[in-house]
């Protein structure tokens, strides 16, 4: 039967490569029940069966990921044949990927993006923390000279600034997380509503935005840190 379906030129990932049926499901086939291999279409929200939205229920999440821990296990492919060992192998590896990603918000958001065919955003630093942000370089650097030449007092000094510097960067971070749960609320309604391309499209690039700031920000707290 999978021959003939081979022979009528329909869309072979969309076949069992078993009994030749239709596949209606993302892993298992509705007719033999026998597991398949994963199509490279299928992103991390469709594997975990989830919608592709930002804010996720933690408790489905879980529960879809256990679930199918159980169903790929290879203690139930033990006398199966190479092809459906090989795909409870490849489901396995990949169910791990997209439980690590999607139990995670920003790496949630940074996939979506990606799936949305946008770039890792380059890190840039919010425009109201130009002046801010030249300060911390700055006092960076006069540590970084005063600990070659031994000059104690510039060092306290200098710590004094960037302790200071440190409070308000966290702060902001905190600030682009609550704008990050704003804007993907957003993208969950827009979802839900079936929006236009245009309004979706102003949500993706806020979020870009917003995780090239974010970025910036912790590359720079983790360099203070690591000088105090």
């Amino acid at each position: 039967m999978a021959e003939e379906a081979v022979n009528t030129g329909r869309d072979l990932s969309c076949i069992c490569a078993h009994c030749g049926a239709a596949i209606s499901a993302v892993h298992f086939c509705s007719e033999c029940g026998k597991i398949q291999i994963l199509s490279p279409d299928v992103d991390h929200f469709q594997f975990l069966e989830l919608p592709r939205k930002l804010v996720v229920d933690d408790a489905a999440l879980e529960k879809s990921f256990y679930s199918l821990s159980r169903q790929f296990h290879p203690d139930y492919f033990m006398s199966a044949t190479e092809l459906e060992k090989r795909a409870s192998l490849e489901r396995s590896s990949r169910l791990n990927d997209a439980y690590r990603t999607l139990r995670d918000r920003i790496a949630r958001i940074t996939y979506l993006l990606a799936l949305e065919g946008y770039k890792e955003s380059e890190k840039k630093a919010p425009p109201d923390l130009l002046e801010e942000v030249f300060e911390s370089n700055m006092a960076i650097e006069e540590i970084k000279a005063a600990k070659r030449l031994s000059e104690d007092n510039v060092v306290v000094g200098a710590r004094l600034s960037l302790e200071t510097a440190l409070d308000g960067l966290q702060q902001k971070l905190g600030e682009i997380d609550g704008q990050l749960t704003l804007v993907s609320q957003s993208w969950d309604d827009a979802v839900d509503q079936c929006a236009e391309q245009n309004r979706k499209t102003i949500l993706l690039d806020r979020m870009s935005e917003l995780l090239s700031h974010r970025s910036y920000i912790r590359h720079l707290v983790r360099a203070i840190q690591e000088e105090l």
